[in-house]
């Protein structure tokens, strides 16, 4: 009788699992890169906004600097700090409030950017379906821009706590 030669049925079940098993290990490192691809490019989009919002408030620092007039003040504020005050829209206003980011004694200190905002501000690809909105608290005495998405990461929407999650992964 001649010898066959071929894969037996064993060592071909043994392949099959050690295949199947790669592919799994495959697809869950695969499924953690694209969500810390998903956080970067968000922080990334939330750190341009915040450096192109800060020009915006450094400019109203220096142009307000030696005013009195409130109302010469505010008119400044209107020309150079981008963005529509979020009580201006109710559909923006109840999103960014239930990001529970939001401090109501100052709401009105809160803006969103809309589309024309971003595209002058190089980001003209975000766009509120996909990636919500963006609100930024402008904080003339302090010189400080506090940046919320409304759509976050995992529970979290501020510029701060994103960068936090992703120190920690």
């Amino acid at each position: 009788m001649r010898k066959q030669k071929g894969i037996t049925l064993i060592a071909l079940t043994i392949t099959i699992i050690v295949m199947i098993i790669i592919a799994s290990i495959t697809t869950y490192i695969g499924m953690d890169l694209i969500k810390q691809a998903k956080l970067q490019d968000l922080v990334t989009n939330m750190l341009l906004i915040q450096a192109k919002a800060k020009e915006y408030l450094e400019e109203v620092k220096f142009q307000t600097a030696n005013m009195t007039d409130e109302a010469q003040i505010e008119q400044v504020k209107v020309e150079q700090l981008k963005g529509k005050k979020i009580t201006e829209n109710p559909e923006v206003q109840t999103a960014a409030q239930n990001t529970g980011k939001i401090d109501t004694s100052k709401i009105r200190e809160y803006y969103y950017l809309e589309q024309a905002n971003l595209e002058e501000m190089g980001l003209g690809e975000l766009n509120s379906e996909e990636y919500g909105y963006f609100i930024l608290r402008y904080d003339i005495e302090n010189m400080k821009i506090e940046v919320i998405n409304t759509m976050g990461y995992n529970g979290n929407y501020t510029l701060e706590q994103l960068q936090q999650l992703q120190q920690e992964e």
